[in-house]
């Protein structure tokens, strides 16, 4: 997916504008959860998203949404990662 169609795909589910986010290499977070929905285009690099039953890889043109309120771990790649990121949720929108 390119990034115009992301950008309509977020605007058609009602996402806000999404805010490109940069990530540095190998970096892993704790977990921990959002109160949003988060949907993500990933630009560079690479992320891995654990939940508490799977772990996602996305790469450069992968997308991955994750529902708010879902407790997760992500961790970055070698060379970190650039991806635009759309928020859904009543401070959001």
């Amino acid at each position: 997916m390119n990034e115009a169609e992301f950008r309509q795909q977020l605007k058609a589910q009602g996402y806000g504008e999404p805010e490109v986010i940069e990530r540095e290499a190998n970096l892993s977070n704790e977990d921990h959860t959002h109160d949003f929905s988060a949907c993500a285009l990933i630009l560079t690099g690479e992320i891995t998203v654990t939940t508490a039953d799977r772990a996602t890889t996305c790469r450069a043109g992968d997308t991955f949404t994750l529902a708010g309120g879902i407790a997760h771990h992500e961790n970055y790649g070698a060379e970190g990662a650039r991806f635009l990121l759309g928020r859904r949720g009543a401070d959001f929108v």
